[in-house]
């Protein structure tokens, strides 16, 4: 992730560009701000952990290495600010896509095709490791109970992120002197007035001090990178720390020029592939940079030294006291770089081609543009001058700006019902963003409302299957859609319009001279993007692309649809889902009576009715349930209601038919979340069946969704979230029999609630014949209408629901 080759770069060039911090109990009295990419974190500990994930997470265990993490941080005298990502920008769909498929979709792949002895040797499942689905929430939970246990005034911060979490994170380790913590090379690359440098999370070990005597080597086993050992009384922590200024006096030009070296090389703006590309060249700008003989080092090197060289020449006078090559503007210095570094002639490049180029550059440059502080306070202390934002005030912070519908046109009066209207939306949006800011919300339900699009988190999976997420989760999913559209109105599919002509005069800021200020071009184009909000200028004000496109006129409303990212074979594609308006969920649901919209702000009796009542599981045993029992219920109900349907659409299809839960499955499910330390002993002789690992993508699609909905429903605080009791080990090992399930795991009002009118819908176990005739439908309720079975083969708008009420 980041600039391609720059952590190779800094590792080639570490002696003299980087410098060595250390940290111990003893100088804790010391504060030092450490901002953490949080991403970067989870798979740092994962990859560090050894925890078997084949099976679907171990997630008390995962829990227990980030708590003894932390705490040993804090103990050193770290002050932790977690950042976490926010809606993806629009410029990074083709590199989110690109490593989707490579990493999770390709490895899944290899693993269904891969001979199960092969597959299950440790070597095989490092290499093709892929994140836990559940990882993201047990690690946010884990964090949020540390918190809560420091006190009043915690030395431990959780933060979610407007939008792109790296220039979040900067941005607020500059505002409170400290450092980045994380696994990406742009954070050297990003830079604020107070930021104190990039330390790598592989570059960062934690070692116990009782055994300097020894040689290096043993003592760093005494510790594994950033985990700690069991014995945190005497630590100590060891960090490499890269600072943008130093590494850009290596490379010889400014800092300021950081930015646009990291776009010329490649980084995740620019090196994936063009969504409108036509040609080879046009899909990865370093085939049209860099000879393949080129070390990724080398390459850094050269866009360094072509950058030098324009500034120098546009510096140097000639013997006629006038510039050589003069860059009055920052557009002149991309265009002259991109000239300089094209392998093959530009005269023999199309226009249309060169432009692109050009416009793929500049807006990967401005990625890294950070407004520029212009308060008064620093530290803690300048942080939070709005409730709503840590880094911004409120007419400027990007999280209320998407989440805000669109302004009323002021031509006509505003009616009375108009302006209750405005209030509901303004209430419901300032419940999503404290919601947001606690990590009660999912940041990928905010990419519904920031751009129209739905990421769903990938897994293991067999690749010869429809994905869960559409089977399982995406009926649930559309559901989401419409409370969303509801409350706040999501955004429309703009329509397609002729492309203006950029007026170059508009975006370009043009100096006379460059003798002094050689960078006020770059500067300037920078400044112009981070206009206040105050600003007189129109462009500021007026309302981001996303939003605008549905402000209200005088037209009808189309029907609103969400573009979804999904696994299509052994692909990443998108594709639209038509979003059902919540009267029709409502009345389909004999939730008419329910008339206080938005639903967000009706009673609690009401949200939690409507929640049970779509989930199909509006029941006394589900409603008694202790409140960390409830989740595990409802996404068991589902799976097993959804995967029935599926069997009844079908006409008997035996592969639908042998693709429902059976009830020992079910019951090794519910016996898999058991008190911390009840796992199994480490075993590579647990079988890793095929079947059973699609159970567990199954049922992990049905809990994410299920509690995405909770969230938007404000019902997250009611149920505990029962992930750090799951282990996927113990629930392999029943379902294998490698272990008894044993007789008190599954209490009676467990299994009553989890089984309450479904009793029909569960599949027969492996090597039992249902009686009957061959190929004849399973028994149970009569078959769906024609259109219950529509909607479950469309898989378009509320219909999709229709063929769970069998």
């Amino acid at each position: 992730m980041g600039i391609h080759g720059l952590t190779t770069y800094l590792h080639e060039n570490k002696a003299v560009i980087a410098k060595y911090l250390h940290f111990t109990p003893a100088t804790s009295n010391t504060v030092t701000p450490f901002v953490i990419d949080g991403w970067s974190f989870i798979y740092e500990i994962i990859g560090l952990s050894g925890l078997p994930w084949v099976y679907g997470g171990e997630y008390g265990d995962l829990s227990r290495i980030v708590e003894r993490t932390v705490r040993a941080w804090l103990q050193v005298g770290l002050r932790l600010y977690f950042v976490f990502d926010g809606p993806y920008p629009l410029v990074k769909f083709p590199t989110l896509t690109s490593r989707a498929t490579k990493t999770t979709i390709q490895g899944s792949k290899l693993f269904f095709v891969t001979s199960p002895a092969a597959r299950s040797k440790p070597r095989f499942l490092r290499e093709i490791e892929i994140i836990p689905p559940s990882a993201y929430t047990a690690c946010i939970e884990t964090l949020k109970d540390i918190v809560a246990s420091l006190g009043d005034k915690p030395s431990l911060e959780i933060h979610f992120a407007d939008e792109e979490g790296d220039p979040y994170a900067v941005e607020l380790a500059g505002r409170l002197g400290g450092y980045v913590l994380g696994k990406d090379s742009d954070f050297v690359v990003l830079n604020v007035e107070g930021y104190k440098g990039y330390i790598p999370l592989d570059e960062m070990t934690v070692v116990n001090t009782k055994a300097k005597k020894k040689s290096i080597s043993k003592r760093a086993k005494s510790g594994n990178g950033i985990v700690p050992p069991q014995n945190t009384d005497d630590i100590e922590l060891s960090v490499t720390v890269y600072s943008p200024a130093v590494v850009a006096s290596q490379l010889r030009i400014p800092v300021s020029l950081l930015p646009l070296l990291g776009a010329l090389v490649g980084n995740d703006f620019t090196g994936s592939k063009d969504p409108s590309s036509t040609t080879v060249q046009e899909s990865n700008l370093q085939r049209l940079f860099f000879e393949r003989q080129l070390t990724l080092s080398q390459r850094i090197t050269r866009v360094a030294n072509t950058l030098h060289n324009i500034l120098e020449a546009a510096l140097s006078p000639s013997a006629r006291g006038k510039q050589k090559l003069q860059v009055n503007s920052v557009m002149q210095l991309i265009e002259r770089a991109i000239t300089t570094l094209l392998i093959r002639s530009s005269d023999m490049m199309p226009t249309s081609e060169q432009e692109r180029i050009m416009d793929r550059i500049v807006e990967a440059t401005l990625q890294y543009a950070i407004p520029r502080y212009e308060g008064e306070l620093h530290g803690a202390d300048g942080l939070w001058a709005s409730p709503v934002c840590a880094l911004h005030e409120e007419e400027a912070c990007p999280l209320i700006r998407y989440l805000s519908p669109p302004p009323l046109l002021d031509i006509f009066p505003i009616s009375h019902e108009e302006s209750r209207k405005q209030k509901h939306q303004e209430a419901v949006r300032n419940i999503y963003v404290s919601a947001y800011r606690a990590g009660r919300l999912d940041p990928r339900l905010l990419d519904t409302m920031n751009s129209g699009t739905f990421w769903y988190r990938q897994m293991l999976e067999h690749p010869d299957t429809e994905t869960v997420n559409v089977s399982i989760g995406r009926p649930i999913q559309q559901i989401s859609y419409a409370l969303l559209d509801d409350a706040l109105g999501l955004p429309e599919k703009p329509e397609e319009e002729e492309e203006e002509e950029e007026d170059d005069d508009e975006v370009i800021d043009v100096v006379e001279e460059s003798d002094e200020d050689y960078l006020a071009p770059l500067r300037g184009a920078l400044q112009e993007l981070d206009t206040p909000a105050d600003s007189d200028d129109e462009m500021a004000t007026e309302p981001p692309t996303s939003l605008s496109s549905h402000a209200k006129s005088s037209r009808p409303s189309r029907p609103k649809v969400i573009q979804e990212h999904i696994r299509r074979g052994v692909r990443l594609a998108d594709e639209e889902v038509s979003v059902p308006a919540l009267s029709e969920v409502l009345a389909y649901h004999d939730l008419d009576h329910i008339d206080h919209l938005p639903l967000q702000l009706a009673s609690e009796d009401d949200r939690l009715t409507f929640f049970l009542r779509v989930l199909q599981s509006d029941a006394p045993p589900v409603r008694g349930l202790h409140p960390e029992d409830t989740l595990v219920v409802l996404a068991l109900r589902w799976v097993v209601s959804r995967l029935h349907a599926r069997a009844q659409a079908s006409a008997g299809s035996k592969e639908r038919v042998k693709e429902r839960w059976t009830k020992p499955e079910a019951r090794a499910f519910l016996a898999s979340f058991s008190p911390p330390g009840s796992s199994p002993e480490d075993s590579e002789d647990l079988p890793m069946e095929n079947r059973n690992i699609q159970l567990v993508a199954q049922i992990s699609a049905a809990f994410a969704a299920i509690e995405r909905l909770s969230q938007l429903l404000l019902l997250s605080e009611r149920f505990q979230t029962p992930v750090l009791r799951f282990s996927g080990k113990l629930f392999h090992s029943y379902l294998t029999g490698f272990i008894p399930i044993p007789p008190k795991a599954v209490p009676s009002d467990l299994w009553d609630a989890s089984v309450e009118g479904l009793e029909h819908a569960f599949g027969e176990p492996m090597g039992k014949k249902k009686k009957g005739a061959k190929g004849a439908p399973v028994s149970g309720p009569p078959q769906p209408s024609k259109k219950q079975q529509r909607g479950a083969v469309t898989g378009g708008m509320f219909g999709l629901l229709g063929d769970i009420e069998a």
